[in-house]
Order: structure tokens, then sequence, then C-alpha cells
């Protein structure tokens, strides 16, 4: 198992407006020799609450992103209305109450909340957290508390890579079968050595095929940080925008808090020899409670590469 660990500096900007977010990325696709656009949002915080996307600023039916950075004695109120909620901490310790539960959250930990819910976020010295939702939901779950360090070295923690090496990693489910949901599926990803390969082999969340998103398709967002070993370099990670159906893969440079639809295409990560990564990621089903995280369709010639 791959330790989880601190990544990328701890930052903060001046607020933004959820379009001012929103930062197309362009890439060339190979052979078609066309320009192609890759919905990308800086997830920069800012102190209280951002919107980083939104039913306006992206094409996502399902997911939102918010980040909420609180100083010592801070609070945010959150309403949930037909909306499920994943509250994950990136750095320090949050108080998160919901439906009359009140619990204490370190970094990693992540508190689901479900449907018709009032959420307070309370500042436990500073925090940093992010809370991902699913829209379009119609079942009430109860609160459910995941500590990361309950989850480490469990089944939920998949040991990836080992074809490999370079794409060794651990992907922490802290949201799947352990959870009740309607939509969501959540986690982090943690690389085993610097310059290395995440979600390989490239695969796509459509599991009828190059075909298009069907019914049990999931919509997904990958938040990305990442730090380099050379000093006064920008670190980026290279990301897998390829479209399903081509046989050519197609890569955008991701820097930095950034997160990325990565819904519509074949994801893998590759990052340059100086660079380590983590990433969160967030899926939503098309379809309620059909949340099987395996249900992939891997690009043709890698089945055998997990």
């Amino acid at each position: 198992m791959v330790q989880p660990k601190t990544i990328g500096a701890d930052k903060t900007a001046a607020p933004k407006s959820p379009e001012e977010r929103r930062h197309d990325l362009q890439v060339m696709v190979p052979l078609k020799h066309e320009i192609r656009k890759v919905e990308a949002f800086d997830a920069t915080p800012a102190n209280g609450v951002q919107e980083i996307i939104t039913g306006d600023n992206s094409s996502f039916q399902f997911l939102r992103l918010a980040r909420m950075v609180l100083k010592e004695n801070g609070a945010a109120n959150r309403s949930l209305g037909e909306e499920e909620a994943v509250y994950y901490v990136n750095r320090g310790q949050a108080k998160l109450t919901a439906d009359g539960e009140t619990h204490l959250l370190g970094k990693g930990d992540v508190l689901y909340v479900g449907i018709n819910s009032e959420v307070t976020i309370a500042a436990d010295g500073n925090c940093d957290v992010s809370e991902f939702k699913a829209v379009k939901c119609h079942t009430k779950y109860p609160v459910q508390l995941i500590r990361h360090i309950d989850i480490e070295g469990t089944e939920l923690a998949a040991d990836l890579g080992n074809r490999r090496p370079m794409s060794k990693r651990t992907v922490f489910k802290l949201v799947d079968k352990n959870v009740q949901a309607n939509r969501l599926l959540f986690g982090d990803t943690y690389m085993a050595n610097r310059g290395g390969v995440g979600s390989y082999p490239p695969h796509f969340h459509g599991p009828d095929g190059p075909h298009g998103l069907g019914a049990n398709a999931k919509e997904e967002i990958y938040h990305f940080r990442c730090e380099t070993d050379i000093e006064g370099d920008v670190p980026y990670v290279l990301q897998n925008c390829a479209l399903p159906e081509e046989k050519v893969n197609v890569y955008a440079h991701i820097f930095d808090e950034t997160a990325i639809n990565v819904t519509p295409t074949y994801h893998d990560t590759i990052a340059p020899p100086s660079v380590d990564f983590m990433f969160t990621w967030c899926l939503a089903s098309f379809t309620e409670g059909h949340r099987d995280w395996a249900e992939i369709y891997n690009k043709p010639g890698f089945a055998n590469e997990w």
C-alpha cells in the first residue's frame, strides 16, 4: 500500500466566480489535425466558500464541486435539496454537523450526507474541505463517516499497477460499497513513484464501449495536486483526453490545483520524472443505485494491464 501524504503547496488565491473558474484546455488531436477543447477548472481555494464546478459552468449533468477554506472559529452552512454530498478534508481538521450528528474529521476523512440536509462546517483551527455533490437524487440515506485510516490496508485500498512499476499506486475507495448512496463514488489515489503513471491503463466509465455514454455510465471529476523536486519549476501532469473510438492518445497539460472533466474520454495520467502527484476522484452514476466502480471499458489491447 502507498502511504497517503501531503502533496502540493498549501495555497489560497483571490475569490473567483464559477465562470472565471472554467478554463478550456486546447489539445491537438493527432491524425485528425483538429483542436479539441477539454473542460478544466481552477480549483485553487479562496477563504470562505467557493463554487468550482456548477451546472452552469460545465456540461456535468450530476456532479458539482465546491471548496471551503475556514480560519479558526470560522463556519460555513450548506443546504442540500435533492442532492447528496461527500465532504473531504484536504488540510487541517473540520467539525461537520448534519442531521443532528457532529463529527470531527482530519485530513483524508470523509463525511457522506444525504438529501434534504442542513450541513455546518466549522474550523477546528484552520481547515480546507472539498464538497463533491450529486444532484437529482431521490432516496434519503443516513450520514456516514469514513475515516481514511480505517480504509487503509483493507480491500477498499486497491493496490494497482503491479504489471508496470511506474503505474504502481493505491486507490483508496472511500465511498464505495461501504457507503449507502444514490449516485456517488469517491476516493483518492496516491502514486508509489515520482514520474508515475496514474489511472493506467486508459479506461472509460461508459461500459457500453466506444458508442457513447449509456444508462450504466458515470460522470467523473479528477482534482489534481502536484509538486516537483526541481526548485523553481512549475509541476504538471499529462492527462489523456482521447475519445474512446480513437486509436491515438491525446494529452493535455494539467497543473496543480486543477480539476478536470474526464467523463467523455479515456483517462490515464503521466507525470514528468521530477513530479509527484495525487488526485481525488468523484463519480456519479447516470442511473441511481448503479454504483459499480469496476464497470469500465478498457482501451483495446490494455485489458490485462491493471
